[in-house]
């Protein structure tokens, strides 16, 4: 993991657009309680606890503590950390950009652990990696046509922050029956095709983030975004 980079892409304005589509999209949660796992460096841990109380969890102590928020908690742990709480503790669980990283015979483990942990009416909220945006980015921005085949044929893809993830399918969340899926949005749909050099001037951030929100609820745009923003709900028996 290069905490140093994945650190300067945040403060670059193809980091900092993905975080104001996402917040967009999770305005609505409220007066919740929240987990954020694998929270990395906190933002959308401490967006949310404006509006909700929140527990933050992620396994790298130097992205949990890099900046302290005293209006939520934060455990530095990872799934086994999650037996500590009981079940049902929380309205809403955020996984973002998570499972990619995680071996595929692990899934059930983590979405077990979530569904113990979910209120009966709760939601997960999902980003995960969309091998069509993958490729879309290979093509168009990075001229890449070996690496686009490669993903379109199935390969694991590199990432310069986190090293080597999967993108999985949607169908994935939902084949131990535990969870449905209720809608998907799309992010990064436009934004990460344009060259860099044109993103810092005036006005490009508040435009493609306009952009962005118009199409992210909407195929076949939100189709070819580079991620997909799952929100599933809990099956009760």
């Amino acid at each position: 993991m290069d905490i140093a980079h994945y650190r300067q892409t945040l403060e670059q304005p193809w980091g900092k657009i993905f975080y104001q589509v996402l917040f967009d999209q999770l305005k609505e949660v409220k007066g919740k309680r929240v987990l954020d796992f694998g929270a990395g460096f906190c933002l959308t841990a401490d967006f949310l606890s404006q509006n909700n109380t929140v527990v933050a969890v992620d396994p790298s102590a130097e992205m949990l503590y890099h900046q302290e928020q005293p209006n939520l908690s934060k455990y530095h742990g990872s799934i086994d950390l999650l037996d500590q709480f009981p079940d049902a503790s929380f309205d809403v669980i955020i996984c973002h950009n998570v499972l990619e990283y995680v071996a595929m015979e692990d899934y059930p483990t983590y979405l077990t652990a979530f569904h113990r942990l979910l209120t009966p009416s709760g939601q997960l909220s999902i980003v995960k990696h969309h091998r069509a945006g993958k490729v879309m980015q290979a093509v168009v921005f990075n001229h890449q046509i070996d690496t686009a085949m490669d993903l379109l044929a199935g390969a694991d893809y590199h990432s310069p922050s986190f090293n080597q993830g999967r993108c999985y399918d949607m169908a994935e969340l939902v084949q131990s029956g535990q969870f449905r899926i209720e809608r998907y949005q799309g992010i990064r749909t436009f934004y990460a095709l344009q060259p860099n050099e044109i993103k810092s001037e005036m006005g490009w951030l508040e435009g493609m983030t306009r952009m962005e929100l118009a199409v992210c609820d909407h195929s076949p745009y939100r189709d070819i975004s580079f991620f997909h923003h799952v929100w599933l709900e809990k099956v009760t028996t």
